[in-house]
């Protein structure tokens, strides 16, 4: 048993629902009065409210893996448990129906027999009240996702003889080299003196093969992550590829060349869908007049977007050109609520912005997929818009993280800004 002992104020769950992800190899109590409280924020409708709910969500989601009265061990090494007792509750330390006091006895009492327990609250006066008894207090703060935790698909392997041996033979076998990739993971080998040689990708256990350049819809790719990314999506061995990455990466745009020479150019495949999740960026935008087309059309904007440069070349317009392609059935617009049920077979399907899409949803999405049909996916964990979701619980991120060891699937994160410098800066200090 660790001899860290951490109490959770709510302050904490209200601030960071995935607070235990900081504390590995911790014990974590939470006092049963949190969970009262928490039942009282959740009606609301701002981000007390949204992460009050994913609080509650998170907890019941451990409390089906074990005894979270006795504790419930995670993955990461912290035992998480909830402290119910009643305890007797001082009159100077505050009202006894005051959710602040009972938690202050739960981690005064829990303090009492063992004293390297810290209270963590965001309250300024609960911790100089459990200063005031001798107690270690401090603030928790989630910190800004640098989204380092979460898989990128790629990493970097100092190993000259694996990357001469790679520029000299094409394919080669990991296992001699002692690389450790998971499948579809790209790695940049490099010598010693930290110099590129060659970039590659385990396409099987016993091969890895060096990515070569391709121009899908004449698009030439700006960045060796946008190289890596049209490698996993021109692979028809790859049903599923996700592509992450913050604004102005070109996730959109390359993909969307790679399904438009998949599907118009070497005709592998017989329409594509495009599905965004309907949420709106602010205010929503009310009632709008017109077909189910008419009422995509503002949600699709940044689709549209991408289909005017890569339509940019052909006679009459873009639009004319996406519109005889909509009206051929060769693409197709479609809102996520209306997905359930549909069997779509030799087709692709292009889901943009995931990370607005619960993990439940992202499952119904997958398993739409018929015979012959991939899925390309796409999004930015910053811009989270579904107040129902953060940063570190949504479909995206619970797609990379299941498919990670399946030769079905691969990931990619872009990096480089490829939009404006202004937009490249925008996305990195804001």
């Amino acid at each position: 048993m660790s001899n860290k002992i951490y109490v959770m104020d709510t302050s904490v769950l209200i601030n960071d629902p995935q607070f235990y992800q900081h504390y590995p190899k911790s014990n974590i109590i939470i006092p049963i009065a949190v969970l009262n409280e928490l039942d009282k924020l959740k009606k609301l409708a701002n981000d007390a409210g949204r992460n009050a709910r994913l609080s509650i969500r998170m907890l019941d989601d451990i409390s089906d893996k074990g005894d979270i009265i006795k504790g419930v061990l995670l993955e990461n090494g912290a035992i998480i448990s909830i402290d119910a007792k009643p305890y007797d509750l001082l009159k100077e330390d505050g009202p006894p129906d005051y959710g602040d006091t009972q938690i202050l006895a739960c981690a005064y009492n829990n303090w009492l027999i063992n004293k390297n327990l810290i209270l963590l609250s965001n309250d300024i006066n609960l911790r100089v009240k459990a200063k005031a008894k001798g107690m270690g207090a401090r603030t928790h703060k989630a910190e800004d996702r640098t989204f380092n935790d979460v898989y990128c698909g790629v990493q970097t392997i100092i190993n000259e003889d694996a990357g001469g041996a790679a520029v000299c033979e094409g394919i080669i076998d990991p296992t001699e080299y002692k690389m450790e990739l998971s499948p579809n993971e790209f790695a940049i080998l490099k010598d010693n003196d930290g110099k590129d040689i060659i970039s590659g990708r385990l396409v099987s256990e016993n091969e890895f093969k060096p990515i070569k350049k391709v121009y899908p819809w004449k698009l030439s790719p700006r960045s060796l992550e946008q190289s890596m990314a049209i490698d996993l999506m021109m692979d028809s061995n790859i049903d599923l590829v996700t592509l992450t990455g913050p604004s102005g990466t070109g996730k959109s745009l390359v993909a969307l060349a790679c399904c438009l020479e998949l599907l118009i150019n070497k005709k592998a495949y017989d329409k594509l869908i495009i599905y965004r999740p309907i949420v709106s960026v602010g205010a929503e935008l009310g009632y709008m007049p017109g077909e189910l087309s008419d009422k995509l059309n503002p949600y699709f904007q940044a689709i549209f977007d991408s289909f005017e440069v890569l339509f940019a070349s052909k006679s009459g317009g873009w639009k004319t050109s996406l519109d005889m392609y909509i009206d051929k059935g060769k693409i197709e617009l479609g809102a996520i609520s209306f997905i359930r049920g549909r069997s779509i077979p030799n087709s692709l399907m292009l889901i943009d912005e995931a990370q607005n899409i619960p993990a439940d949803q992202i499952k119904t999405i997958l398993t739409r997929a018929g015979e012959n049909t991939r899925i390309f996916i796409t999004g930015d964990f910053s811009q989270i818009d579904n107040n129902n979701l953060n940063a570190s619980d949504n479909g995206l991120v619970h797609v990379i993280e299941k498919f990670k060891p399946s030769y079905l699937s691969g990931q990619i994160n872009l990096v480089n800004g490829e939009r404006s410098r202004l937009a490249t800066e925008s996305a990195r200090i804001l």
